[in-house]
C-alpha cells in the first residue's frame, strides 16, 4: 500500500509550493509508510521517500516498511545535505514539535491543512476490507448483548459495557474503538454519556454505542434497544429516526456535497417536529481514527467520493426521558453500501422481559 500512497503525495508536492514534505502526525505516517510505531519522521521528496527512526523502533520499522530507515539524530543532516529549502507540514502537529523543526535553521516551513487526510478519506480494497472484517465483529458482538440482557436481568450500563470488550476481543478485535456508550432511559439523552452503574430497569430505551480496532482500522455501530414495553410515542420517535437515515444513506452518492446529505437528515427530523432534539452532525468518516474525514456536518466542505467510508447517525435526545440514535457505517459507491446487517426495525429492537 505504502509506495502508492507515497506517490500521490510526490505529486502534490509541487501544488503546495515545496520541495518535501514532512509527516510527523502516528495516522498519517503509518498510512503512508506501514510504520506502526508512535513516533517518527518520515521526509517525503519528489523522487524519495525516507522514515526517521529512535533506536526502539529501528528493527520494527525495517519489518513494517519498505521505506529506508535511517536513525532519527541524523534527520538534520540528511535534509541539510538534500540541499531541499522549502518543506511542508502538517498543521497537526505541537507547537513545540514545530519550533524544533526550526533547529537546523535556514528551511522555509509551509503549513498545510488535510493534504494526507483527504487521501485517507478515500479508502483501497483492502482498508474497506478490515473495516468489513471490524462490522462483522460489532454485529457478532451484538447478537451475544442482546442475548445476555435477556438472561441476566438488569445488568448495569458498564457490566453491559465490560462484555462488550470482552467478546470483541474474543471475536478477533484489537481493542474498542472507543469507550461502549451504554446509556439506559434518560441517560441516552446525553449523545455521549459515559457508561455508569446504573442497571438496566424496564418501559425505556437502552442505547448502545460501540466499535473495534480491526488491522488497526476503526469501526462503529450504533443501535437503541427498547426493554419492556413501549408506547406509542416511543415507536413514533423511533422511527422518525430510522427514516431519517433512510433518508441520509439514500442521498449519499458520489460527487453529492457531504452538507447536502446533512440537510437531508435534519430536514427528516425537522419536518417531523424534532429538528431542536438532533444536537450533533448526521456522521463522519472512518478508517485509521474513529473520526475521520469526510465530515457529514452543515458546515462540510467536503464532497462524497467513491470508496468514501462514513458513519449515518441521526439521533433524537429528550432530556429527562430518553435518547435513540441509530447508526451505521456506510460505503459510498454507485450504490451505497450499509456494513452491518443487524435488523433496526422497531419491532426487532424491542426486548420483552
Amino acid at each position: 500500500m505504502a509506495s502508492g500512497q507515497i506517490r500521490k503525495i510526490q505529486e502534490t508536492i509541487k501544488d503546495l509550493g515545496v520541495e518535501a514534505f514532512l509527516v510527523m502526525t502516528k495516522n498519517n505516517r503509518q498510512y503512508l509508510s506501514g510504520f506502526t510505531g508512535s513516533a517518527g519522521m518520515l521526509l517525503i521528496a519528489k523522487n524519495s521517500a525516507m522514515l526517521f527512526v529512535d533506536p526502539r523502533y529501528f528493527l520494527r520499522a525495517k519489518k513494517e516498511t519498505a521505506i529506508p530507515v535511517k536513525p532519527l539524530e541524523q534527520y538534520p543532516s540528511v535534509l541539510k545535505r538534500s540541499g531541499i529549502k522549502k518543506v511542508g507540514v502538517e498543521d497537526l502537529i505541537s507547537l513545540r514539535e514545530f519550533n524544533n523543526l526550526k533547529n537546523p535553521t535556514g528551511f522555509r516551513w509551509t503549513i498545510t491543512h488535510d493534504v494526507i487526510e483527504n487521501f485517507r478519506a478515500q479508502k483501497t480494497a483492502q482498508e474497506i476490507a478490515f473495516i468489513r472484517k471490524g462490522s462483522q465483529i460489532i454485529d457478532e458482538t451484538f447478537k451475544y448483548i442482546r442475548k445476555y440482557i435477556l438472561k441476566y436481568i438488569h445488568p448495569s450500563e458498564a457490566e453491559i459495557a465490560y462484555k462488550i470488550e470482552r467478546i470483541g476481543k474474543n471475536l478477533g478485535a484489537e481493542a474498542n474503538a472507543f469507550d461502549p456508550i451504554i446509556a439506559f432511559g434518560p441517560n441516552a439523552a446525553a449523545p455521549h454519556h459515559s457508561s455508569s452503574n446504573k442497571k438496566i430497569g424496564r418501559d425505556n430505551f437502552l442505547l448502545l454505542d460501540f466499535g473495534f480496532k480491526f488491522k488497526g482500522y476503526h469501526s462503529d455501530f450504533s443501535r437503541t434497544l427498547f426493554v419492556g414495553r413501549p408506547s406509542a410515542h416511543h415507536e413514533k420517535v423511533y422511527n422518525i429516526v430510522l427514516n431519517a437515515q433512510a433518508s441520509g444513506i439514500k442521498s449519499a452518492k458520489i460527487g453529492i456535497e457531504a452538507k447536502e446529505v446533512h440537510s437531508q437528515v435534519y430536514d427528516s427530523i425537522q419536518k417531523a417536529g424534532y429538528g431542536k432534539f438532533f444536537t450533533h452532525n448526521s456522521g463522519h468518516g472512518v478508517g485509521l481514527q474513529i473520526h475521520e474525514l469526510p465530515s457529514l456536518s452543515p458546515d462540510s466542505d467536503q464532497v462524497l467520493r467513491r470508496n468514501n467510508v462514513a458513519t449515518m447517525e441521526p439521533g433524537i435526545y429528550l432530556p429527562g426521558k430518553f435518547g435513540v440514535r441509530i447508526e451505521d457505517m456506510i460505503v459510498v459507491s454507485e450504490k451505497t453500501e450499509v456494513l452491518s446487517r443487524i435488523p433496526k426495525d422497531f419491532k426487532s429492537m424491542v426486548i420483552n422481559i
